[in-house]
């Protein structure tokens, strides 16, 4: 199985890339229900998770990384970004939740 990167500031997590695009899918619907709420606010989420979407489907087995550097470029992002990952939390089966939880692993191991 290949695996690609979740990357932020230096750290790493791996996810498997079967797993991952469940798990963009699972912290798009709260970006979705977010931006709803408050497009200006959120609406750079839509931007990033296009280019990680693209990055999955174009990109081959291993190279399908997530670098979030270029979109958590301050805390209240970075914040945000974290809302969106518990939401995500609260809607995710049990194979995915560990999954999405790199995502927000990547985040602590930075604090």
């Amino acid at each position: 199985m290949a695996h690609s990167a979740i990357r932020y500031q230096n750290n790493t997590q791996y996810i498997q890339d079967a797993l991952l695009g469940g798990a963009l899918r699972c912290i798009f619907i709260a970006i979705d229900s977010k931006v709803s709420e408050n497009p200006s606010k959120y609406g750079w989420l839509l931007q990033a998770m296009n280019k990680w979407w693209s990055d999955f489907e174009d990109f081959p087995p291993g190279l399908k990384d997530v670098e979030l550097d270029e979109w958590l470029v301050d805390s209240e992002r970075k914040a945000d970004f974290e809302e969106i990952l518990n939401l995500s939390l609260e809607n995710v089966n049990n194979e995915l939740f560990i999954e999405v939880m790199k995502f927000k692993r990547v985040l602590d191991l930075e604090s």
